[in-house]
């Protein structure tokens, strides 16, 4: 189907009659009938239909009279004569009506007509389907002007290298083009006009070309095979950048057979480090890939773009570009892999992902953040294998989900450490993640040579919340040395096969407690790195223990305090002391004891709890001590599950179990105060002191 663009000009003459003031009362219309009479006389007459999205049915005669248009010749269309084509129609302007189009399913749908001034009638059916546009002619009038562009099919030449227009005439198809084109000048494209490539044909625009081909809703641009076999013609290839480049209301069908230029891939439409602006445009019954948009290509506008019955991904983009795209504006499902492809391998500058219709898939590599990457609520992020993301040196990573639309990030397939997952090291407040859901993570370090984890924390600051972490090959969240949540908050951890969480104690503070939930791992347990705690903490019970790594003494130097409900394993050997301006709080409840006890029940598994500071801060209180006496905590003091060698302790209500040495041991000169203990199988006794 086309319809045309070209020029005639229609006069009307009105003839005024002298005649006395009461004639003029009885025989005057008034000014809208008057309107209504002209532009309906405007129509009479036999028109022909001569172009269509339908070409069976072009070669109908329509005669319209009395404000209605009946059927005298059918053609090839499964119409009667005698029905009645076109009915109440209404005259909007002096040229424009609209009126109802009987179709082939005998019901009546809206529809416009505009009489054009070369005496052509065009018609735009509302409803979708074949035969909605339409263009007729004056049944044996028809002359068309000297600029209404070719009238037969017109071979375009191979180079183009003149500015040139390219016009819509009265042909089905203005254009047959047999090979590829090289455009190196400015070419325009009129509304209406259809192009036909023979097989392996293209265009091309490069050095000094442009391409602007603006149709309109009722006048698309189509370019397409002259055979109707997907991957028929090679397709366009743009790599120019100008402000020029512009596709509105364009079809392209039919392409993709192989590239324009070698060697890029085939697609339909490729951007090549293009300026370009595009809207309403139409890829369809491609080979390749839809459209294909390379680094360095500028989206000036993008806007309500169809890609579809494409045998291979509707969109390929580099990451840079996905900033210019408009979400769900445009509608990229129906093809052989329904993904937006992504291609780069970094992120240099400002970037935002938006929601789409299909996932965004990602290379089995790592993607480098080096500048500001936000994505935005209900996008979904797949991986290719051992793929990644990594921020660092300026980057930062927002990921901005929501209740209702939590961004999604996942394996190509639902299996575990299918890929790598994500690593931060900036100092970034932009570092946020709030409603992630994120899984099959874990194959293998984002960098070399961190843990392997689904979010690897190593340095400067982040949040997260809201986020739920599942099916993952390794770690949960790795939070290192030297690393501060801003925020961590509701927050869910399961179906890992190591711990949820393997954190540095400095950042056991930061957590929420009871508000995230951490069960269904492996391992079912928060995992802390041994090391110190040098700033004032507080621990709050979570429904897993702590626990501390194998052979690891935690240094408490500043005030630690323990809430109800905690429980700390100890792995072998590891220990827990507090000395310098440390002090040790573990107050529980009657019915929310605070335990200590080692990761195997057994007698003398770790080392035990050594306090050497003066605070009156220092006590225990509701709370178990279970399994220790393995060794000394600092050399070379005596194997115990207390140990105080000075200064001040208070402990009550405590049950001392199961120690490789004494259950208590209380150096001399240290002050002492206990009450309401219970002591159980400690090798060396229960209270000692010397």
């Amino acid at each position: 189907m086309k319809t045309k663009n070209v020029l005639y000009t229609v006069l009307f003459v009105l003839l005024f009659v002298a005649c006395s003031k009461d004639d003029t009362q009885d025989t005057a219309n008034t000014p809208e009938e008057t309107e209504e009479e002209l532009n309906l006389d405007n129509l009479k007459g036999a028109w022909i239909r001569i172009a269509s999205s339908l070409p069976s049915n072009d070669g109908m005669i329509v005669e319209m009279q009395d404000g209605q248009g009946k059927i005298v010749d059918k053609a090839g269309s499964s119409f009667d004569v005698g029905d009645i084509k076109w009915k109440d129609i209404k005259p909007e302007s002096q040229e424009k009506y609209k009126y109802e189009e009987l179709g082939s399913d005998a019901r009546y749908y809206s529809a416009a007509m505009e009489l054009r001034e070369d005496d052509t009638l065009r018609i735009s059916v509302s409803s979708s389907g074949e035969g909605n546009i339409q263009k007729w002619v004056r049944e044996g009038e028809y002359t068309p002007i000297a600029d209404a562009g070719p009238v037969e099919t017109q071979e375009l030449s191979c180079n183009i290298k003149e500015e040139t227009v390219l016009k819509n005439g009265p042909a089905a198809v203005d254009y047959i083009v047999k090979c590829v084109i090289d455009v190196t000048a400015p070419l325009t494209i009129e509304p209406g006009v259809v192009i036909e490539f023979t097989e392996n044909a293209g265009l091309g625009i490069y050095n000094e070309g442009t391409l602007n081909a603006m149709g309109t809703d009722n006048e698309p641009i189509v370019l397409r095979g002259n055979s109707d076999i997907k991957g028929w013609w090679r397709g366009v290839h743009i790599e120019t950048q100008s402000v020029d480049n512009k596709l509105k209301h364009v079809i392209i069908e039919g392409a993709g057979s192989n590239y324009v230029y070698c060697c890029n891939q085939a697609a339909s439409l490729y951007l090549k480090g293009a300026k370009i602006a595009l809207e309403n445009v139409h890829l369809t019954k491609g080979k390749g890939i839809g459209l294909i948009a390379s680094i360095g290509t500028q989206l000036e506008s993008y806007s309500n773009i169809t890609i579809n019955t494409h045998d291979s991904y509707p969109a390929e983009f580099n990451a840079e570009v996905l900033s210019g795209l408009d979400g769900m504006g445009s509608d990229y499902s129906g093809n052989g892999k329904d993904f937006v492809n992504v291609t780069g391998a970094a992120v240099n500058n400002q970037t935002t992902w938006y929601k789409l219709n299909v996932p965004y898939l990602l290379p089995g590599k790592v993607l480098d953040i080096k500048s500001g990457f936000v994505i935005d609520a209900g996008a979904e992020i797949v991986f290719n294998e051992n793929g990644g993301i990594g921020v660092y040196s300026d980057g930062f990573l927002t990921v901005d989900g929501n209740a209702g639309a939590p961004v999604v990030m996942r394996g190509q397939s639902p299996v575990k450490g299918f890929w790598r997952g994500l690593y931060f090291e900036t100092n970034s407040l932009n570092n946020k993640i709030d409603y992630l859901e994120i899984s099959d993570t874990g194959s293998n370090y984002v960098y070399c040579c961190g843990e392997k984890a689904a979010i690897l924390f190593h340095s400067g600051r982040a949040s997260i919340s809201n986020s739920i972490l599942s099916n993952g090959k390794s770690y949960g969240i790795v939070a290192k040395d030297g690393f501060k949540f801003e925020k961590y908050a509701a927050n869910t951890i399961t179906t890992h096969d190591e711990a949820p969480l393997f954190i540095d104690p400095s950042v056991v503070g930061l957590l929420d407690g009871s508000g995230s939930t951490y069960k269904g791992n492996t391992k079912d347990y928060i995992l802390l790195d041994g090391g110190n705690i040098e700033e004032e903490t507080t621990i709050a019970a979570t429904d897993v223990p702590y626990r501390l790594t194998k052979n690891e003494v935690l240094d408490i130097t500043t005030a630690l305090s323990l809430l109800p409900g905690v429980i700390i394993e100890f792995d072998a050997d590891s220990g827990l002391g507090v000395y310098g301006s440390g002090s040790f709080n573990a107050v529980g409840k009657a019915e929310e004891k605070i335990v200590f006890r080692g990761a195997e029940n057994s007698q003398g598994y770790w080392r035990g709890i050594y306090v050497d500071t003066n605070s009156s801060d220092n006590i225990i209180d509701y709370a178990e001590i279970n399994n220790a006496g393995s060794n000394y905590v600092y050399c070379c003091d005596d194997k115990s599950g207390l140990y105080v060698r000075a200064g001040q302790m208070k402990i009550h209500n405590t049950l001392l179990a199961n120690s490789g040495g004494c259950g208590i041991f209380v150096r001399d000169g240290a002050t002492f105060e206990e009450s309401n203990l219970a002591y159980s199988n400690n090798a060396s006794g229960n209270l000692c002191q010397d």
